[in-house]
C-alpha cells in the first residue's frame, strides 16, 4: 500500500509524506529499520543532465534548472542506500530541476553507497548502516548551511528525502530553514519525528498510519493522505518499468512533491 500525507506544520511549515507500508511495534518506532526491501527494485538507463560538485567539503550531485523564473527555488535532496548519484537518483533530481528548482543531492555516502560497498568481500550491512549513519549526523548539518550559503536567504528552500534519507528532511522540516519538506518510503522513523514536525508512511503498516494520524490531528495539523495500492518500498525510486500501476505511481509522487513545494515557494 502506499500512501501521500500532505501536512501543514504549525509553525507555518509544510510537509508532504508518500508511503507504502507503516510498521508499527509496541515501541515508538513508526518505521521500521533498513531491510532487503531497501534494496530491492530496478535500475533504469538515461542521460543525466546534473554534474558532481563539493558543498561543505561533501560531495553532491547539482542539477540546474534550465531557466530562472522570478524567486530562486532550491530542494536538498536527501537519497535512499543508493545515493544521489545513482542513475535513478540523479534522473529524478533531473525532473525536480526541470520544473524549475536548483536540486542538490547530498553523498552522505562519501563514495561508499550500499550497491559499492556490497561488492566488498565480508560486507557487513549492519557495520555499513552505522558508518553511514555517523557520517550523515556529522556531514548533514555542515552541508545544509552550505547549500543556503550559495543561494542566499531569499531563496525558497525544501527538502525531500527517501527511505534513509527521510529523517534528515524531517528533521530539516522542524526548522525554519525550509518553507516545505517531503519525504517518501522512510526508514528509521520515530514518533517525535512526527511530534516535531507532523508527518505519514513509508515501511510501515495501517496501524502506524493510524498513530501517525493521532500524532499529527493531536498537534492540529492540517494534512492530505493519499493511498495506493500495489506498489512497494521503495517504488518512488526503483519501481518496475513494466508495471504500469507502478510508474504511474512513481511519477505521481514526483508530480506530488513538485506541486507540494511549488505551493509554499512563491
Amino acid at each position: 500500500m502506499f500512501s501521500t500525507v500532505k501536512l501543514h506544520l504549525i509553525k507555518g511549515l509544510s510537509a508532504l509524506i508518500i508511503l507504502s507500508g507503516l510498521v508499527v511495534a509496541q515501541s515508538s518506532s513508526l518505521a521500521r529499520d533498513y531491510g532487503p526491501d531497501c534494496l530491492e527494485g530496478f535500475t533504469y538507463s538515461g542521460r543525466v543532465q546534473g554534474k558532481n560538485i563539493t558543498i561543505a567539503g561533501v560531495p553532491t550531485y547539482s542539477a540546474r534548472p534550465s531557466k530562472n523564473s522570478g524567486t530562486k527555488k532550491v530542494i536538498m535532496f536527501f537519497p535512499d542506500v543508493f545515493g544521489p548519484f545513482y542513475v535513478n537518483n540523479e534522473l529524478l533530481q533531473d525532473q525536480f530541476a526541470s520544473q524549475g528548482y536548483h536540486v542538490f543531492g547530498i553523498d552522505y555516502f562519501f563514495g561508499d553507497p550500499i550497491q559499492i560497498a556490497q561488492t566488498r568481500p565480508n560486507f557487513n550491512q549492519t557495520e555499513w548502516i552505522l558508518k553511514s549513519v555517523q557520517q550523515a549526523a556529522e556531514s548533514v548539518p555542515r552541508w545544509i548551511e552550505g547549500v543556503r550559503q550559495l543561494h542566499g536567504a531569499n531563496s525558497k528552500y525544501n527538502a525531500v528525502g527517501y527511505c534513509f534519507g527521510a529523517p534528515y528532511a524531517m528533521d530539516i522540516g522542524s526548522t525554519d530553514k525550509v518553507v516545505a519538506t517531503a519525504f517518501a518510503h522512510p526508514s528509521a522513523l520515530n514518533e517525535e519525528h512526527f511530534r516535531r514536525l507532523t508527518k505519514a508512511d513509508t515501511a510501515f503498516p495501517v496501524e502506524s498510519v493510524r498513530r501517525a494520524h493521532d500524532i499529527l490531528s493531536a498537534n492540529n495539523a492540517s494534512y492530505h493522505l493519499q493511498v495506493f495500492s500495489g506498489v512497494t518500498h521503495g517504488f518512488a525510486i526503483r519501481s518496475d518499468p513494466e508495471n504500469s500501476n507502478a510508474v504511474w505511481a512513481k511519477e505521481e509522487s514526483a508530480k506530488s512533491v513538485i506541486e507540494w513545494f511549488n505551493r509554499f515557494s512563491k
